[in-house]
């Protein structure tokens, strides 16, 4: 499977379902029970690519600052919740972090676990078993350099358009607030 077939797909769902993150799932895995094992297994490999692009401190930074701190499985949702939104929003993200914001009406998807294992599932589905889970390692921590979010002056200045939000949303918890207290 070629990469502009996976965002194809990726898209496309997105696009069938509309802005609601669990339909997405569950058109996602209608569309891979379509598509052979091979193709199945090429998918989630690209997803887990996709992924691993994300995985980088300052998408971290910035998704912490949006949703709080993430432990491993809130931080795989959160990147699979960004891929689920397509190509362009994934590149936007990865180009500039302080763009996540623009990902806030979503943001009651992005700790849920909607798309870990739909590859699985659909192969299961079409076939009857499992596939091997053997890809390229994934890094073992983010790329980068983690920022001091309980710094408020250079959190400002690295994620503007973030802080901002959380200026308009005061219900959000500030990482320099309890470093304060």
């Amino acid at each position: 499977m070629e990469w502009g077939t996976f965002w194809e797909i990726v898209e496309h769902t997105r696009a069938v379902a509309g802005s609601d993150t669990e339909r997405v799932a569950q058109v996602l895995l209608r569309r891979l029970r379509e598509l052979s094992p091979g193709e199945i297994e090429e998918f989630q490999e690209h997803w887990e690519q996709a992924q691993d692009g994300l995985f980088r401190w300052p998408i971290q930074d910035a998704a912490t600052l949006l949703l709080g701190p993430l432990d491993d499985d809130a931080l795989f949702a959160a990147q699979d919740w960004i891929v689920s939104h397509g190509r362009r929003t994934t590149q936007h993200v990865q180009d500039d972090p302080d763009n996540l914001v623009e990902l806030m009406p979503d943001r009651h998807n992005a700790r849920i676990d909607w798309f870990g294992g739909l590859a699985m599932e659909a192969h299961i589905a079409v076939t009857g078993r499992s596939f091997a889970v053997d890809g390229p390692d994934s890094p073992d921590e983010p790329l980068g350099t983690a920022a001091d979010l309980t710094d408020e002056i250079s959190t400002r200045q690295r994620f503007p358009r973030v802080a901002a939000y959380l200026d308009a949303n005061t219900w959000i918890k500030r990482p320099w607030e309890s470093a304060a207290s």
